[in-house]
């Protein structure tokens, strides 16, 4: 039910904020301060892609817990144990020559609360948002989203180049961002009701099989999560390749890779406020298409690769990712039932991390090799996989007809 005593719009926007740009933080520190020390990413890829695991082992979890206990204390003690880890990492990791063991139980814990955090959030959004407010909601979410990533390669490319931070003190950042994410789910106006749990007390397994077959019943959740797959895979890539390519082409500054993630933002933040302005209903076959033209744009940046070149790829990555995220979501709340949104969010990332690792692995292994030219193999693959999708939901309509 909606509760039109308090506005649930700006915890519910600022507290992935606050704990976004503290990982966003973390994040930038991980992929530089590693790419650095070994000039390589094959370690950054094994941590990345183990780390990754966790993603599947929330994504089992989720179903259980946001379909049946209260979604806004999942979102508490999430944020809780996340500045936890972060706290006790800062103190044991060592700066100069950073334990891989540590990175990756630190990495890991961090995305298995960010998988039962991010889903939980995502369904506790319909109970409190009206849902013809849904789709602005969640591109003004978005945005603000996007603009923690502004700040934190500013905040962040600023310390590492003058040294005045270490590996210890990213963890730090991080842990108060958790905090204060924390501090903001507390105000979120919700009464958890267990009359409207249609879950019962089901099992892991039974909560996912659910899940599963609520899918296979609405071929439109089908084709978002296989949407949302495709872009995480590819999405793993452009990750790592970014730090690569700004430590081998473009004089191997901070800054530089600084300057690449703050256009990306400036992009996600002109992206997400275009959807919130947007005062037609987005469709799906606008997304995919726009994936398909940002494939296209990688193809033709990565051939002639550059450093206006990689800027543009930065801009219309994040323009295009922004306008994705915030519209992909608001798909898969119109077409599930509140009471399934657990389980639903639960199965659909399930899939969309699985890839992660998978993607992290082959990527981080091959960047070397393929260098400058992994923008081109990106790109391929979301051309040929977004025009299937394309594909398959015009012949979805065609049976409904």
């Amino acid at each position: 039910m909606i509760n039109k005593l308090k506005n649930p719009y700006f915890p519910l926007m600022l507290s992935p904020f606050a704990s976004q740009l503290g990982s966003a933080i973390y994040v930038l520190g991980l992929n530089w301060l590693i790419v650095q020390v070994t000039g390589s990413t094959k370690l950054l890829g094994l941590i990345e892609g183990l780390g990754g695991f966790a993603f599947l082992l929330g994504d089992f979890l989720v179903g259980l817990l946001v379909d049946q206990h209260n979604r806004k204390g999942v979102l508490i003690w999430t944020d809780l144990i996340s500045a936890a880890i972060c706290l006790l990492g800062s103190f044991f990791v060592d700066n100069t020559t950073p334990q891989t063991w540590l990175l990756i139980i630190i990495t890991f814990v961090l995305n298995l609360m960010l998988a039962l955090n991010y889903p939980a959030a995502k369904a506790i959004t319909p109970e409190v948002i009206a849902k013809t407010r849904l789709q602005t909601f969640n591109a003004l979410a978005n945005t603000v989203f996007n603009f923690a990533n502004i700040l934190a390669p500013l905040v962040g490319g600023l310390l590492l180049a003058i040294k005045g931070i270490d590996f210890s003190g990213f963890l730090l950042i991080n842990a108060l961002s958790y905090f204060f994410a924390l501090l903001l789910n507390l105000l979120i106006p919700y009464s958890f009701s267990p009359a409207l749990n249609k879950a019962g007390q089901e099992s892991i397994l039974k909560s996912t099989w659910v899940g599963f077959k609520y899918i296979k019943h609405h071929p439109n959740l089908l084709l978002y999560m296989l949407a949302m797959g495709i872009f995480n895979f590819c999405l793993a890539g452009f990750l790592l390749t970014a730090p690569y390519i700004g430590q081998h082409f473009f004089g191997g500054h901070a800054t530089n890779y600084s300057l690449f993630l703050t256009v990306s933002a400036s992009g996600g933040l002109l992206g997400g406020l275009a959807l919130a302005l947007q005062k037609r209903t987005v469709t799906p076959q606008i997304i995919y298409r726009e994936q398909l033209f940002y494939g296209i744009v990688l193809v033709i940046c990565g051939t002639f690769l550059s450093v206006y070149t990689w800027m543009t790829i930065a801009l219309v990555y994040g323009f295009f990712q922004a306008r994705f995220f915030g519209s992909i979501t608001t798909f898969i709340q119109n077409e599930t039932d509140v009471a399934f949104l657990g389980r639903i969010f639960g199965v659909t990332f399930l899939f969309f991390d699985g890839v992660q690792p998978i993607g992290s692995f082959i990527f981080g292994f091959f960047i070397n090799i393929w260098q400058q030219w992994t923008y081109v193999i990106l790109g391929c693959c979301l051309v040929v996989f977004f025009l299937l999708l394309l594909y398959l939901r015009k012949e979805n309509y065609a049976e409904m007809a």
